[in-house]
């Protein structure tokens, strides 16, 4: 089929779904797989097809049809007119919708699915002050006032940690808020107090495509007790879902009990950890190499990359330091006959928790390459996943790209892997960090968490070199040994930056005389 008559057919059943139902999540789901198809076929990039789709669709809802564009084309001045139309409704807006709406716009930014150059400075300019809007609407509507203690008053040597959603052990975020836990509790002698907010929407209230609601653990209600390290780490959650007065106030008056010196922001765009920062200095902890969002006074990076864009508040917060990732060493390994693999096969591997959307059209067809010129090689995905295994079946490697779900044994599957392959995404990191620390190269281009704690060293520029870099280790033993080694001394000196309590300690200090300095 040409890409025309690609373009017509795409266009057709886009417009038949945005013009159908969307009431219900799984229209949304219709819908957002439509975009998908036309994004993938290129349809963004096809004036006409964009021309038709913008005149056809001017009735809809303008949520859903500017959302949808935008997926297809990423042009994020498709956001700039959903923030636009969200200002003049800030105070009459279900709270709800504004924040289903502005976390389905960072998971596409997440995703990598925008053009950033479309508005370069979309991030800094328009979202991260739209944030801040939203803030203060949320406050002044529910009527939330956080209370902090008086000036001059001493230490109590307690510090709270607040995340947006706090998961399982499973969740390489939320056992690295627990080794901070720890670390605050064992090394610094400080008091921890965690609180597991659920502020991320776990169920649609917008039109927004594509639609996204994130996990809830259900069993993590009211307080809990996590043991961790040897130390015991008291934790807060609510589950109730919602922007409500009673779950806000209810963690606000939480933490005016507690009366920590600093709160800790574990993640971006921690939203009862940023309606604190009138009350409390604040510190944050991205768990991802994204643009970070924040309103603390202090914002570390993920790996000594370049600070925010401008002189304006993320710029003068950030802070070149990494903390560390918590990787599982238990020694474990494997036979390959564990695994189904022969002993002469390559074998490389893709690991993440959204392969799903990560694994696209394109990423495939970079692994078709891959495959064509390496005949003894194979991929692993490694993962949760729901749609990939059926479009591995119809690829025309499908015998040499397996899925193998969700791994609980992952040290053991790097002891017999030979090259961690990455997609283009945003994530990723945690799984890089594992592969290197069992000698296992990283493939990637720059961009992204893997990027960030892979290192130059394992970075290409172009897909052609991409595939050049896997052919080589392939064919070559002694190559390959060497960059095993590098990758485990590349993780080694990731480690220790992270583990550095000193330097932990001091951007804490920091922040509380900033804090002190502007209150």
């Amino acid at each position: 089929m040409q890409a025309s008559d690609l373009h017509a057919t795409v266009l057709t059943d886009l417009i038949d779904r945005l013009l159908g139902p969307a009431g219900t999540g799984e229209a949304l789901r219709a819908i957002s797989d439509g975009c998908e198809t036309a994004r993938t076929a290129g349809l963004g990039q096809d004036a006409a097809a964009m021309a038709r789709l913008d005149g056809v669709t001017a009735g809809l809802d303008p949520i859903l049809r500017e959302s949808a564009l935008a997926y297809v084309s990423g042009d994020l001045r498709r956001y700039l007119h959903i923030l636009d139309m969200l200002d003049n409704v800030l105070d009459l807006a279900p709270l709800d919708g504004i924040n289903q709406i502005y976390w389905s716009m960072q998971r596409q930014l997440f995703l990598m699915r925008m053009d950033m150059g479309s508005v370069p400075d979309f991030v800094v300019e328009r979202l991260f002050p739209f944030y801040e809007r939203f803030l203060r609407q949320m406050a002044a509507r529910l009527g939330l006032a956080p209370v902090g203690r008086k000036a001059g008053q001493p230490d109590t040597g307690r510090v709270v940690i607040v995340t947006n959603q706090f998961l399982s052990a499973e969740h390489q975020p939320s056992r690295d808020l627990l080794l901070l836990a720890v670390r605050l509790q064992r090394d610094l002698g400080r008091t921890v107090l965690v609180l597991n907010t659920n502020m991320m929407p776990d169920r649609y209230y917008s039109p927004f495509v594509p639609p996204f609601a994130a996990a809830v653990e259900d069993r993590l209600s009211g307080e809990q007790t996590i043991r961790c390290g040897g130390e015991r780490i008291r934790m807060l959650s609510s589950t109730a879902p919602g922007v409500t007065a009673d779950k806000l106030s209810g963690f606000l008056s939480a933490v005016a009990a507690f009366d920590p010196d600093l709160v800790i922001a574990f993640g971006g765009s921690v939203i009862v950890a940023d309606l604190l920062e009138s009350a409390h200095p604040v510190m944050c902890v991205p768990t991802t190499s994204g643009q970070i969002i924040s309103l603390a006074d202090i914002v570390l990076d993920f790996g000594g990359h370049a600070p925010p864009a401008g002189n304006g508040r993320l710029a003068r917060s950030w802070r070149p330091s990494r903390f560390g990732l918590s990787l599982r060493r238990t020694g474990e390994t494997a036979t390959r006959a564990e695994f189904a693999l022969q002993e002469a096969e390559f074998v490389c591997v893709v690991v993440g928790n959204r392969l799903d959307a990560e694994t696209d059209g394109a990423f495939l067809c970079l692994l078709g390459r891959i495959l064509d010129a390496i005949p003894q090689a194979l991929v692993l995905f490694a993962g949760g996943v729901e749609s990939l295994p059926g479009r591995l079946a119809t690829d025309r490697h499908a015998g040499r790209l397996r899925s193998l779900g969700h791994v609980d044994r992952m040290e053991a599957l790097m002891s017999v892997c030979d090259l961690f392959v990455n997609p283009r995404r945003t994530g990723g990191g945690a799984g890089a960090a594992q592969a290197m620390a069992g000698g296992v190269p990283v493939l990637s281009f720059d961009g992204g968490d893997v990027a960030s704690v892979a290192g130059p060293s394992f970075l290409v520029a172009d897909e052609a070199a991409f595939v050049a870099r896997a052919v080589a280790l392939a064919d070559d033993p002694t190559l390959l040994a060497d960059a095993r080694q590098e990758a485990r001394d590349r993780i080694a000196t990731v480690e220790r930056e992270g583990a550095d309590n000193g330097q932990l300690f001091a951007y804490m200090a920091e922040a509380a005389s900033l804090f002190a300095k502007r209150r």
